[in-house]
């Protein structure tokens, strides 16, 4: 885990040695830093989260409505390109300070000496208090997340028919038969539909933690913005779900 973190920690390390940033860095590395990183990075996700299940909820509307945005994201050309490595870099950072998050917190159970010098340091943005059921369903979304690249970014799904979405030169060009073959497997189905409830669970402690992180945080308001974490989570988990029924649903 010291070496992970370590090798976490190079792009800090790198940052603090460019003139001007080392105090940003430094401050992004206290206890308070990692938790508000963690809460944007988190947010951002979210965001992206509702873009795309916006969406995939056009599947509802049919072959040629869906394979029109899908040719219309696919006509941004560089600029998709751009947008989805922002995604994953958001995403790599989330990761990471995840991992410093619970290995700083091991440490801080050990030793209050240990937790005072971390926070004087360049480590990936010590302590936070995510729970250990955070990080295994947030294992499962990364796994997830590898999964889906595989089925739909790459075409390459484990058992996966895309004959529908070929065209005579064999090349995917039918996005709408893509997504109905890999959401109708049922063996893919029950992946996604299990990491699905992960991402439910997550994002239902995720919304209101990094929301109580930027200061909505009162006693007046914290039951409507632990309900709004809640219906926000599930919406977009169930919105994901309806998809994998309906897929389920309309297979031939």
């Amino acid at each position: 885990m010291n070496a992970l973190l370590r090798v976490l920690s190079l792009p800090a390390v790198f940052l603090s040695k460019i003139p001007g940033l080392a105090p940003v860095v430094r401050a992004c590395s206290t206890s308070v830093g990692q938790k508000f990183l963690m809460a944007i990075t988190g947010l951002s996700l979210i965001g992206f989260l509702v873009v795309h299940l916006a969406g995939n909820l056009q599947l509802f509307a049919g072959e040629a409505v869906f394979n029109a945005y899908a040719e219309k994201l696919h006509s941004l050309g560089p600029l998709l390109g751009i947008a989805e490595v922002g995604l994953f870099a958001t995403f790599a950072a989330h990761i990471g300070l995840a991992i410093s998050t619970a290995s700083m917190n091991k440490l801080a159970r050990k030793s209050s000496y240990a937790l005072k010098e971390t926070k004087q340091g360049l480590f990936i943005l010590p302590a936070g208090g995510a729970s250990s059921w955070m990080m295994v369903t947030g294992l499962l979304i990364f796994g997830f997340l590898v999964i889906h690249i595989m089925d739909l970014k790459l075409k390459k799904g484990f058992g996966v028919d895309y004959t529908a979405a070929m065209n005579a030169d064999n090349e995917a060009v039918n996005s709408f038969q893509a997504v109905k073959a890999v959401l109708s497997h049922p063996v893919h189905a029950g992946i996604y539909f299990v990491c699905l409830i992960a991402l439910g669970i997550h994002l239902s402690h995720g919304i209101r933690s990094a929301l109580q992180t930027l200061g909505l945080h009162h006693k007046n308001w914290n039951f409507a913005l632990r309900t709004l974490g809640f219906v926000m989570a599930w919406g977009i988990a169930g919105g994901f779900i309806s998809l994998i029924v309906w897929a389920l649903g309309s297979k031939s």
